[in-house]
């Protein structure tokens, strides 16, 4: 992450989970608006199954209009690590992913995809266009 540019910093919140302050990075898609057009604060109103995603991100990558853009976040500070990991864990254990309530008008879906540093990328998610 040390040779890659924050294109974004500000706090992931879902209200009795987790709050904290995180940056993203991008991994794949276009990114030259998207920091203006995340808010200040992400939050996530709930869960949904993988595979409602999957389907869902099978149809977008088929459409010539819309477009697929993959961030990683990461905790801003030491500090923030233990929020985020529990966030993380949530999700993880629950075998779900979290959707963003607060989308802006560009950002048609947002979700937050638990992985971690051992997963294998999602296929669905593959091949990337960026820095990966």
């Amino acid at each position: 992450l040390s040779r890659l540019n924050t294109i974004w910093k500000g706090f992931i919140n879902m209200q009795s989970v987790a709050k904290f302050v995180t940056k993203a990075y991008p991994v794949s898609g276009c990114f030259d608006y998207l920091s203006e057009y995340l808010p200040d604060t992400i939050h996530i109103g709930g869960r949904i199954l993988p595979k409602t995603v999957w389907e869902y991100v099978g149809k977008l990558k088929s459409s010539i209009s819309k477009e697929l853009c993959l961030i990683r976040f990461h905790p801003a500070t030491e500090e923030e690590e233990v929020a985020y990991i529990s966030l993380y864990s949530y999700f993880s254990s629950r075998g779900r992913f979290g959707v963003v309530a607060n989308t802006n008008r560009h950002i048609k879906d947002l979700y937050l995809i638990p992985l971690s540093s051992k997963d294998p990328i999602p296929s669905k998610l593959l091949p990337f266009e960026g820095p990966g």
